[in-house]
């Protein structure tokens, strides 16, 4: 079982992911062509208060995403319709690695049905619980956590 671990400082827990298409990934697993050319590492924050895993425009465009359907969201300022996207999430083992070494990356088998997020937050994906619920998260008090899957 693929397990991440990172630190935080009581407020915040950051992982860095790659953010796949869900559609090259299927393709992807039928050829051996590696879709994984070109992907970029972005930082997400871990949010168990989130039903689903949300990526800002910026990933959008740079994971070459093409919107799939429209999802209402429920936030602070009410109920809002975002563009909603199809894509896998991407571990990796350790601090983003060399481009072309796609064996410490792990990808998530679920389809994820993410929508946008606005591009004014310090991170890039909030991971919501629609990828968490897939393993398992511990957090200690003594900083650090780790999510396997």
């Amino acid at each position: 079982m693929p397990s991440i671990r990172g630190s935080h400082n009581g407020r915040a827990a950051i992982v860095t992911v790659a953010i796949v298409d869900a559609a090259k990934y299927k393709e992807h697993k039928q050829s051996a062509r590696p879709v994984f050319q070109g992907i970029k590492p972005f930082r997400a924050l871990i949010d168990t208060g989130a039903t689903r895993t949300m990526i800002a425009g910026r990933v959008v465009t740079q994971a070459g995403l093409e919107q799939v359907n429209r999802i209402q969201f429920s936030g602070l300022g009410g109920l809002t319709w975002r563009p909603g996207y199809l894509f896998h999430v991407a571990f990796y083992d350790s601090p983003p690695a060399p481009e072309t070494d796609f064996s410490k990356i792990h990808v998530l088998k679920r389809d994820i049905n993410g929508g946008a997020l606005l591009d004014e937050h310090t991170f890039d994906v909030l991971m919501g619980m629609d990828v968490l619920t897939t393993g398992n998260l511990h957090i200690d008090k003594a900083g650090t956590f780790r999510f396997s899957f």
